[in-house]
């Protein structure tokens, strides 16, 4: 309606809302890399390590993973999320996750033969006549 008045197409708001909404992604993700329930600094600094660790960039020294890229993310001082660092992102925060998973099944199974143990060693204490 406005282009019609004015004679200048209208630009559309999403352009910025699609990059700012792929900075919300990675912030998501990196707070799943990271930790979400550590003091900001601690996520990034673990998030970067981890991103670090798993894609180091050796013959790319543009795109390695910085502590400082997270930040500008974090901080909204950047808009800008290249493809590859997504899939990055994602494929860290998915192999964390399924690691996290592994584990809390771990953690389960062990408590529950733990008190398997208990229960047959009182079990065996109450055989025994005093």
């Amino acid at each position: 309606m406005s282009e019609k008045l004015s004679g200048k197409p209208e630009k559309l708001k999403q352009g910025n809302a699609t990059k700012m909404a792929d900075v919300t992604t990675a912030n998501f993700l990196v707070e799943q890399i990271g930790g979400s329930r550590r003091p900001v600094g601690d996520m990034l600094l673990t998030a970067f390590r981890e991103l670090s660790k798993r894609f180091p960039h050796r013959d790319d020294p543009e795109n390695r993973w910085t502590e400082r890229r997270l930040k500008a993310w974090r901080y909204k001082e950047s808009k800008v999320v290249e493809h590859f660092q997504m899939v990055e992102l994602y494929e860290t925060a998915e192999a964390l996750r399924a690691a996290r998973n592994e584990h809390a099944e771990y953690i389960a199974k062990t408590s529950r033969l733990r008190q398997m143990a208990q229960l047959r060693a009182q079990a065996r204490d109450c055989d025994v006549a005093p």
